[in-house]
């Protein structure tokens, strides 16, 4: 299918055309336009890809021609697509926010660095490369080491860049090394490939022929070095500690960024790996229960830690960044269950995060234009009636206890997939979690209802449109999908199928090498 290779590669060629265009026309008002037409073309596309999975369809894309494993190959199944679409629709509401609350002289290039993380999260959501992952990698972090410092005149944007930049640097270097690891043992790149061949060792493909050496230690190996690289971007205990650091010093739309699509992608490399790369009967199996229980325990001490030090947080930013460390720790935990159900409640978990997390920034967005990023300015979202439903909404959805919000369903999701497999101690840490964090909700929530110091003078508070509209279809999507699970038995087969696709490797091998 043209869709699947034609949207990334769309998106970073709009976003290198940029700069070319600014030479010509230099009005912030066209850069604002294009990257909003851009987004809007790129969600469609990824909205295609979506419908044309159905049915456990696993749709793919040659590069070149080349018949896999010999050349570079798309291919996107329910996870990849469903994943995909979500991170395209967030893209394209922190854009369309964006052209509210972005001023600077260089809008062109911070639009350019916004597709381009565009560009590097669906790339990595729909290759099946092991390397071509990597290229899409770099292209994400370096856009986002970009972003972060993207107000120079800030020191603490600069140093959070740095941090995060150093340590991210080594992060994607492990995952190279990763890479290489997979390349001398199994003779390919593809992920089809491997997952073929780490389940029939004396299989043979055209051009990679077959394995070499032990593939059981080196696939573990492999797993252990990406596993870090993994664990990183979707910022779980203890690699979590640079999302409270960078995230606050970012534009706003950035963080939402970060919270709702980075993370994301961190998740679904784990879920790729343990589940379509190296699952049930894979060379590694008699390890890979052991590699599931150490990334269990480790989302289990990233729910209980974030939500710990959420509670203490006096930084708006601060509070939604320890927030999703504390949710994606309830993804990691339901993934590693090692089970399609697991799988699935951790999809709809992501969904669940990066909807209402993404929405607490949009919302609280406006406040802190009016009088800075103190938890105390929420007051000032009074003034809006839908910024502060919305902010509401998102923090209800998040604390998982009303049913009309997604929220609520994948928390009850992740508990049944945790009692499925007997992780009782587990199921605590859920409920533990869950009201640990409802404390910092709900005195977020008192903070709302008291009066905010007085705004200071900002010509983007005379017209809010722009983030109503964001906020409004943001919210309307985090009610339309809890409504949906109970009303419309298709939204939760959606989500099953996502959890399916990643366990049927055979479908996805069959699709790409021909298996």
């Amino acid at each position: 299918m043209l869709a699947v290779g034609l949207l990334p590669l769309f998106l970073m060629g709009a976003a290198f055309a940029l700069p070319a265009l600014s030479l010509v026309v230099k009005s912030p008002r066209f850069y604002r336009a294009y990257a909003t037409a851009v987004s809007l073309v790129g969600l469609l596309i990824a909205l295609a890809v979506f419908l044309e999975t159905r049915g456990g369809k696993v749709v793919t894309y040659r590069f070149g021609g080349f018949r896999a494993p010999l050349g570079i190959v798309y291919a996107v199944d329910a996870l990849g697509a469903v994943l995909g679409l979500l991170a395209a629709f967030v893209l394209t509401m922190s854009i369309v926010y964006s052209t509210w609350m972005v001023r600077s002289r260089s809008e062109h290039l911070y639009y350019t660095l916004m597709l381009s993380l565009g560009a590097g999260s669906l790339g990595c959501l729909y290759t099946g490369d092991v390397f071509n992952f990597f290229v899409m990698l770099e292209v994400l972090s370096l856009s986002a080491y970009a972003l972060v410092s993207f107000y120079r005149d800030n020191p603490k944007a600069v140093e959070a860049s740095i941090r995060y930049a150093i340590v991210g640097i080594v992060a994607t270097s492990l995952y190279l090394l990763a890479a290489f690891v997979l390349y001398g043992s199994y003779g390919t790149l593809n992920m089809a490939d491997i997952a073929l061949k780490a389940r029939n060792p004396a299989a043979w493909t055209p051009y990679s022929g077959w394995v070499f050496g032990d593939v059981a230690l080196s696939s573990a190996i492999a797993i252990a070095l990406s596993a870090w690289t993994f664990t990183f971007k979707a910022a779980v205990f203890p690699n979590h500690f640079w999302l409270p650091d960078a995230n606050p010093e970012a534009p706003t739309p950035v963080s939402a960024l970060f919270v709702a699509v980075i993370d994301l992608i961190g998740a679904y490399g784990i879920i790729r790996f343990l589940y379509t790369l190296f699952g049930e009967g894979s060379a590694v199996s008699a390890l890979r229960y052991d590699i599931l229980l150490v990334l269990h325990v480790l989302g289990a001490l990233s729910a209980l830690v974030g939500a710990l030090l959420l509670v203490v947080q006096t930084d708006i930013k601060k509070f939604v960044a320890y927030s999703t460390i504390s949710h994606m720790g309830l993804a990691f935990m339901a993934a590693t269950t090692g089970t399609e159900s697991g799988v699935s409640a951790a999809v709809l978990q992501l969904i669940s995060n990066s909807l209402s997390e993404a929405l607490l920034f949009y919302a609280a967005g406006i406040a802190i234009v009016a009088v800075g990023r103190s938890i105390e300015g929420v007051g000032f979202l009074r003034r809006s009636r839908v910024a502060s439903v919305a902010f509401i909404a998102g923090l209800l959805n998040l604390f998982g206890i009303v049913p009309v919000f997604v929220g609520f369903w994948s928390k009850l999701f992740i508990l049944m997939a945790l009692l499925e497999v007997g992780y009782l101690a587990s199921a605590v840490v859920l409920v533990a979690s869950t009201g640990i964090s409802g404390v910092g909700y709900v005195k977020l929530i008192r903070y709302l209802a008291r009066s905010s110091p007085e705004p200071r003078e900002d010509p983007r508070l005379r017209s809010l449109a722009a983030p109503a509209v964001v906020i409004a279809l943001v919210t309307s999507a985090l009610v339309a999908l809890g409504v949906a699970i109970v009303a419309a038995p298709e939204i939760v087969k959606i989500v099953m199928e996502a959890g399916a696709a990643a366990a049927d490797y055979a479908s996805y091998v069959r699709a790409v090498v021909g298996w």
